[in-house]
């Protein structure tokens, strides 16, 4: 369907006209006729299907089309976010363009004036976010009496967020509302139980996420080690060729840094999204990344939460999310308004349970891509470094502590036992190896039997005692303690057999990080000790 076969009121067509939008989503095809009618309805479809066109064009339709004048604000739109009330309200303008209405956007992070005056600037429709909205109401007298039309945007993410009693409270203060639409990506309980209070016999308008995604969105799914991805990433960035922009979604904010630094080292555009940034920076940021200063965003699921961009091409899952409904909603970052889209999914040894729940809620397997070996280590050769002035977000800054001796007063501490431990060696970062630089940075630790006559034992890193804590008979007898996080890896099996290719696309990850671990050898410190025992 077109949007020139729905009769809009005229300055809307031509906003449309302006704008370029012809087709209709699926969404929009289905629930713009009903609420066109004023029906309460409630729309469960993903992010990017074009949910914000579903529920401003009824709305400003019947403004625009009212037989007497309406007392303003005529609606208001809720978003869980300032970033996604803000691209509601661009949207909103866009469509108001040939009106003399306005939009007032109420969020916090900005000042009160300015938002007071959008309020009395012929404000036909406030977009807010919950807790500002309230404090307005509260205490700079913001009437929502005369508000016909709520819509709640993203309404799962709202409950997510801990919203629920604002929501209630702004309900109850819009008491002559006559229309109520929600649009959510999840119809979860909370959802639906808030629907069926303070909607009126709603109209159900449901699309498949499973049909939205295998239609628009190329997938794919790489089984790499834990120390396999960065590299893997750096290297699929450097020759996927894109022409818009790209997303990589980890779950961890302290990879944000890491990531970005990685990739700007190798010349790639990046930068990241930290739930520590404020607000004028977050917009700023955003703002540089839509307008193409940066290729590739990194985000975690909190971080990203309500960013519209319409030409993402790809969206990468460097940690596959805990929560399934979170994967749809990562990978519908892409793949907007009618565009194609791809998702590249990192799938390592802890992932499997997370893999199996995704699939389980898409009710289809993830297609398993080939691994290109020689994407596994990190390229060589010279490379520009990509913004190499600008300090990276998220990226904590430490200053180069004193050498105990230039401190002054308070002397020279004495040693343990009366050793020296040695030059401790780089401690910036980096290939940190256990073995290399702690006393002994150079030499290599010599071989020893397994105290309990098991040959070629290696030790198992951190979680050992220092040597001067060890006492005489742990070092008399062998003993040493329990094996933690840092284990070695165990040696080649015995027995002359090659490890096979497995079919199965699941590759034996554990083995592999297992490998990559004994490339650094890291050898403890309690081993060598031990073996200068043994040779006494």
């Amino acid at each position: 369907m077109k949007f020139n076969e729905l009769p809009f009121h005229e300055s809307l067509t031509k906003a449309l006209e302006k704008i370029g939008y012809t087709e209709l989503t699926p969404i929009q095809a289905k629930s713009i006729p009903f609420a066109m009618e004023g029906n309460d309805l409630t729309g469960l479809a993903q992010t990017g299907t074009g949910k914000t066109m579903a529920f401003l064009l009824p709305t400003l339709h019947r403004l625009l089309s009212a037989e007497e004048e309406e007392a303003l604000p005529y609606a208001l739109v809720l978003a869980p976010t300032r970033e996604l009330t803000i691209q509601i309200a661009e949207e909103a303008k866009k469509l108001l363009e040939f009106t003399d209405f306005g939009v007032a956007t109420i969020i916090g992070g900005t000042d009160y004036k300015s938002q007071e005056q959008a309020l009395g600037n012929k404000a036909c429709i406030i977009v807010a976010t919950p807790g500002r909205l309230i404090d307005f109401v509260k205490n700079h007298g913001l009437s929502l009496e005369n508000v016909k039309v709520v819509i709640l945007d993203e309404a799962d993410r709202m409950f997510d967020m801990g919203f629920v009693q604002d929501l209630k409270y702004i309900f109850h203060k819009c008491k002559n509302r006559k229309q109520s639409l929600l649009f959510s990506a999840t119809l979860s309980y909370e959802v639906v139980r808030l629907a069926s209070k303070y909607l009126n016999d709603p109209i159900e308008v449901h699309i498949n996420p499973e049909k939205v995604i295998t239609e628009r969105i190329d997938q794919s799914l790489l089984h790499l080690g834990r120390e396999e991805k960065l590299p893997y990433l750096v290297n699929s960035l450097l020759h996927n060729e894109i022409e818009g922009l790209g997303i990589i979604f980890t779950n961890y904010k302290m990879n944000i840094p890491k990531i970005v630094s990685a990739l700007r080292r190798f010349g790639i555009t990046a930068t990241g999204l930290s739930s520590e940034l404020d607000q004028k920076k977050r917009i700023r940021l955003l703002r540089d990344f839509k307008a193409g200063k940066y290729k590739y965003l990194i985000a975690t699921d909190v971080a990203s939460r309500g960013i519209d961009i319409e030409n993402i091409d790809v969206v990468y899952n460097y940690d596959l999310p805990q929560d399934a409904e979170n994967y749809v909603h990562r990978i519908g970052r892409t793949a907007r308004a009618g565009r194609k889209g791809q998702s590249i999914g990192f799938c390592s040894e802890t992932d499997y349970t997370e893999l199996e729940r995704i699939e389980k809620y898409l009710n289809s397997k993830i297609p398993t891509a080939e691994i290109r070996e020689e994407y596994l280590e990190f390229p060589k050769g010279e490379f520009t470094p990509a913004f190499p002035e600008e300090t990276i977000p998220g990226e904590k800054k430490y200053q180069e502590r004193e050498s105990r001796g230039d401190r002054g007063g308070r002397g020279q501490k004495p040693t343990r036992g009366g050793d020296h431990r040695g030059d401790r060696g780089d401690r910036s970062g980096g290939d940190r190896g256990r073995g290399k630089g702690k006393g002994d940075k150079h030499h290599p630790p010599a071989k020893m039997a397994h105290p309990h006559g098991h040959p070629n034992h290696p030790g198992s890193g951190d979680d050992h005692k220092h040597p001067a804590k060890m006492t005489h008979h742990e070092m008399k007898h062998g003993h040493h303690p329990k094996e933690g996080k840092g284990k070695q890896p165990h040696k080649k099996n015995q027995s002359g057999h090659k490890n096979q290719k497995n079919n199965d696309p699941r590759r034996n990850l554990f083995d592999i990080n297992e490998v990559k671990k004994s490339k650094k050898q890291k050898q403890s410190i309690w081993q060598r000790i031990l073996s200068i025992f043994k040779k006494d």
